[in-house]
């Protein structure tokens, strides 16, 4: 009660000194949409922007398709997760701050509810020359995000925010340094919105060099470290000392990390390539154990090419022991520092989306190769291989290879994209379930445009499980059992009047277990702000975006989703 009271408290207090503020620039400032000096009083005029996001849901219990024995379905029979952000710039200054609130939210735990609210962000900023200041909650990143990415995945219940300082100087107009000291948001607490105790720091040097005339650079180096607080070490030790004695080990305070990278472009060529270090540190194995790997490192590069109707890109990095979090304690997306790059299609159908790669931080080798031809206007290929494996084990995680083609006839009314997947997802590895899932699935989509404002579009897909034992005649060890939930076929039918409303219906169907998963949505857009209504049923399965993924459960019943911004 004691600790609600002084959070309210302190809330109370910000909130009544950010009204009082705001409500005091009148007398400085004039609030409008232009940053030009207002005429005849000689003050700034200031600038007001925001935006808004609220999902709620409603949720229906149907034990058939899963979506029952949580609290969702047996008690709560509702959720909402909003965000409420408003920015503020005058005389120089950017200032602005997010309430969020999360009622019975499952985006932290999808089997267990989390009701909290708050200040979720604030922060001001302001420029004095070539140096640039910034306090409150800190959004950045070093490079491609090997040692260092603060960053927001709403959908995905992940808020890497850093409170604390940063700073920016430009020691030339092509060469900025930058610098931070801050902790950790912890926003995976499900009963408040709190920060992680450990300490964050780092800083980083990135440039631009015209080498030549066709030959440009983009050269960078970073380092960061965090050092545990005793409340935290004291809670690893315990644990460690828990352990056989040979498992055992004496942690270290504080873990550095160094990153080295450069984007090459010359005429039609890029090439970027980043080579990151990590010191001793205390880490999870696989299994869930803690241990302290000497060091960690890990190599990334992207090399594309691109022309007029061509387009290559071939990637290719290699992780060892490069796990890296605020606490050892911390686990999945939780209290992670850094970012790494998953080197994998970004599919949007729903049956070749259903099986993805969470990128691993202990042990990877990822290749990718993407290529796009456009022989003549109207007729693209696509095509995509990417393939993951444990380095030491030598055990496949992940494989896919893409095919489509889209075409669209000159004065015609209409455009079609056709394709196959073809999918080998180590579930054991990603899901801690199951085995191996093994799929084909060949996929449609067709557009037709009735008139300058309406248009339907129809999407058909199968997706097929156990694919080298059904086509390509291996021997099936297990005939009577499923992979995963075994086949899905989907259709879907769109209907838009532009520029305002759309409407789908959709069906997901089971068909080794006979089950439906209907959808009916109903979209209206207003200028720049968007209503949904939707009624949806939908298997469990993991959702990822990027390589960060989180499982979602089973769903059942009513969204409503609403955004705007202003």
């Amino acid at each position: 009660m004691r600790k609600f009271f002084f959070s309210q408290l302190v809330f109370s207090a910000a909130f009544s000194l950010f009204v009082v503020f705001f409500s005091s620039l009148p007398i400085f400032a004039q609030t409008t949409a232009s940053d030009e000096p207002a005429s005849g009083n000689g003050h700034e005029r200031g600038r007001f922007s925001g935006d808004f996001q609220s999902n709620v849901r409603f949720y229906q219990r149907d034990s058939i398709r899963g979506a029952a024995g949580i609290p969702f379905y047996d008690n709560q029979l509702y959720g909402v997760d909003s965000w409420l952000t408003l920015n503020y710039r005058v005389a120089g200054f950017d200032m602005g701050m997010r309430f969020d609130v999360f009622h019975n939210s499952n985006l932290f735990n999808p089997t267990r509810e989390a009701s909290k609210q708050g200040i979720g962000r604030w922060y001001v900023a302001k420029s004095v020359g070539k140096l640039d200041l910034m306090a409150g909650y800190i959004y950045d990143q070093f490079g491609s995000g090997t040692t260092f990415r603060a960053y927001e995945a709403r959908l995905l219940g992940v808020d890497q925010s850093v409170l604390g300082i940063r700073l920016a100087y430009h020691l030339h107009p092509n060469w900025t340094i930058r610098g931070f000291s801050g902790k950790l948001k912890n926003q995976f607490k499900l009963d408040d919105i709190e920060i992680y105790r450990p300490v964050l720091r780092g800083a980083c040097l990135e440039g631009f060099v015209q080498a030549s005339g066709k030959v440009q650079l983009q050269p960078g180096v970073s380092a960061v470290s965090r050092t545990l607080d005793i409340k935290t070490m004291e809670t690893v030790a315990q644990e460690i000392n828990s352990y056989k004695l040979e498992d055992r080990f004496v942690p270290k305070y504080s873990t550095y990390l160094a990153s080295v990278y450069n984007t090459l472009q010359y005429k039609n060529f890029s090439w970027y390539v980043e080579g990151a270090f990590k010191t001793q540190d205390v880490v999870r194995n696989l299994s869930g154990q803690l241990f302290n790997p000497q060091q960690g490192y890990v190599g990334y590069t992207t090399l594309s090419y691109s022309q007029k109707g061509l387009g290559v890109v071939v990637q290719g990095k290699y992780t060892h022991n490069f796990d890296f979090r605020i606490a050892p304690s911390e686990i999945i997306n939780a209290g992670l520092i850094h970012f790494l790059p998953s080197l994998t299609r970004i599919n949007t159908y729903r049956l070749t989306s259903r099986y993805n790669a969470a990128t691993q931080l202990l042990d990877e080798v990822a290749l990718q190769a993407d290529i796009t031809y456009t022989p003549k206007k109207g007729l693209t290929f696509s095509l995509n291989a990417s393939d993951i494996f444990d380095p030491n084990t030598g055990d496949q995680l992940f494989r896919e290879l893409y095919a489509d083609v889209s075409l669209k006839p000159k004065d015609k009314k209409w455009k079609l994209n056709a394709g196959l997947q073809m999918v080998d997802y180590n579930q054991a590895r990603f899901e801690q379930k199951g085995d191996f899932v093994n799929t084909l699935t060949p996929f449609t989509e067709w557009v037709f445009k009735l008139d300058k404002k309406k248009s339907i579009k129809a999407e058909l897909s199968y997706l097929l499980t156990k694919r080298n034992y059904r086509l390509f005649g291996q021997d099936d060890p297990h005939p009577d059992k499923l992979q995963d939930l075994g086949d899905f076929g989907w259709a879907l039918v769109e209907f838009n009047i532009a520029p305002s409303w759309s409407f789908s219906v959709a069906d997901m169907y089971n068909t080794d277990n006979n089950l439906h998963y209907p959808s009916v949505s109903a979209f209206y857009t207003l200028k720049v702000t968007r209503f949904g209504f939707i009624y949806a049923k939908q298997p469990a399965g993991i959702v990822c975006t990027g390589g960060v993924c989180r499982f979602e459960p089973a769903f059942s019943g009513f969204r409503l989703d609403v955004s705007t911004t202003f």
